[in-house]
């Protein structure tokens, strides 16, 4: 479908029923070739979305002129019927604005597959301390509304958690979640073996300023948390000051704030988890995009990545 949509898109004078090459007169045209140019490399960027085939046209259903033509001979009439309609509408409306429309619809539903695909991050046996870094900076750098950071953060602490043996799980919730709603005290919450929060961590992919902070206290008051980790690029040049005199007044009250960016988290503690832990961290990330339906753009960004080391 993508194929013959896209065919008739980019070229209205080409017949949208047809399947096989002729001899170029009534719209006849070689969708075949089409998909293997132009389809199949896309797909293979993406995680095979559509299906493995590197030459789909080749298969039993499309081995025919037209798609009108011997649809009672399929294991699937009624699929290939339906596909059929849409095409033979295609043609008699032979509008440009309508094919678009068509095909937005097609990429929509592609992307909800995509959605639903586990990605295969494939890594090398070993993953040094500056790759890791490095590696995580590239994938920071493009504003995700917060997706990356999360998953980076959440995979951070799961691998500290498992490999120093501090925290008996690390519950998250998805980004566009509210703490409120989830009964959270923040994105992260490490749990220490009583049970209680050992640790809440608030990420954030900008700058922090006052009014950050003090949502940050009430929560940690709220929730009865003395240790609270706000993981964030830094803060606002304008709003450094009055953040200091924060962090000093939630120390004298009880609450003890913390702040660093992801990336000096990382260097001071991956030392101590060793080349074991960074490797954990680096697997541990891909699942946390998997396991939170992280917009495919995402995760594609950091199998794209690691396919670089």
């Amino acid at each position: 479908m993508p194929t013959q949509v896209l065919g008739k898109l980019a070229d209205p004078k080409v017949d949208a029923l047809c399947l096989q090459r002729g001899d170029g007169s009534g719209g006849r045209w070689d969708p075949r070739s089409f998909a293997v140019a132009v389809i199949v490399p896309w797909n293979r960027e993406n995680q095979n979305v559509l299906g493995p085939s590197g030459d789909p046209y080749v298969s039993n259903p499309l081995r025919r002129p037209r798609l009108d033509e011997g649809l009672n001979q399929l294991s699937d009439p009624i699929g290939w019927g339906r596909l059929q309609d849409l095409m033979a509408e295609i043609e008699a409306r032979n509008d440009p604005a309508f094919t678009a429309n068509l095909l937005r619809q097609v990429l929509a539903a592609v992307r909800d597959r995509l959605k639903e695909l586990t990605f295969v991050y494939n890594l090398p046996q070993r993953v040094s301390l500056r790759q890791a870094e490095e590696l995580t900076s590239a994938f920071l750098a493009e504003s995700s509304g917060g997706d990356r950071g999360l998953a980076v953060a959440a995979a951070l602490f799961e691998t500290i958690g498992r490999r120093l043996g501090i925290y008996q799980e690390v519950r998250r919730g998805a980004i566009n979640a509210a703490d409120a709603a989830t009964n959270a005290s923040a994105d992260l919450e490490c749990i220490g073996k009583d049970g209680g929060i050992a640790l809440a961590v608030e990420v954030k992919e900008r700058l922090i300023t006052e009014a950050d902070v003090e949502t940050a206290l009430g929560k940690a008051r709220a929730y009865s948390v003395t240790e609270f980790l706000l993981c964030t690029e830094g803060v606002a040049p304008s709003e450094k000051a009055a953040v200091d005199r924060l962090f000093t007044r939630a120390w004298a009250s009880g609450t003890n704030l913390y702040r660093t960016t992801i990336i000096e988290l990382m260097h001071a503690i991956f030392p101590i988890l060793g080349e074991g832990g960074i490797r954990d961290f680096t697997v541990e990330v891909g699942a946390q995009l998997d396991r939170f339906s992280t917009q495919p753009r995402h995760r594609k960004a950091w199998k794209n990545l690691l396919d670089g080391l």
